[in-house]
């Protein structure tokens, strides 16, 4: 398994300083994302937002993370109600700490779920946008 980034800090749309290695009460979710106005990228964010209570504590934190700035991050998570923080990484200095391939300059859609020793538990590359939240409460207890 890859140590995630300890370094990994970035502005969340509500003004927060997010830290990854804040969150280590339980695992924590981190996903990249293309763009706010990304279609696939909306259903995605449902789909977390929607799972959310199913989660049942074994998450303790979901950060998404895309170009996108604070500003439109913050019109995104207030029109879509998301109970989660959406980070910016408008240099891709995050997506680099992670790995996370470019596909004409936006991060492609990868999920991580980063133990509490801050170590990087499963990697799900081929990300599908619906039903993705319930695939990530499957690798968690056990399955996949």
């Amino acid at each position: 398994t890859r140590r995630s980034s300890d370094l990994f800090e970035g502005i969340a749309h509500t003004g927060m300083r997010v830290r990854l290695s804040a969150f280590t009460d339980a695992p924590a979710v981190v996903y990249f994302y293309p763009g706010d106005r990304d279609p696939g990228s909306i259903a995605e964010a449902r789909d977390f937002r929607d799972g959310w209570l199913r989660f049942e504590g074994r998450i303790g934190m979901v950060i998404g993370v895309s170009p996108d700035d604070r500003v439109s991050h913050k019109d995104f998570a207030t029109g879509e109600q998301l109970p989660f923080l959406l980070v910016s990484d408008t240099n891709g200095a995050i997506a680099r700490a992670f790995g996370v391939p470019m596909e004409n300059g936006v991060p492609k859609r990868v999920t991580f779920v980063v133990g509490k020793d801050m170590k990087v538990i499963k990697a799900f590359t081929d990300v599908v946008p619906q039903g993705h939240a319930a695939q990530i409460r499957e690798a968690l207890s056990g399955g996949g």
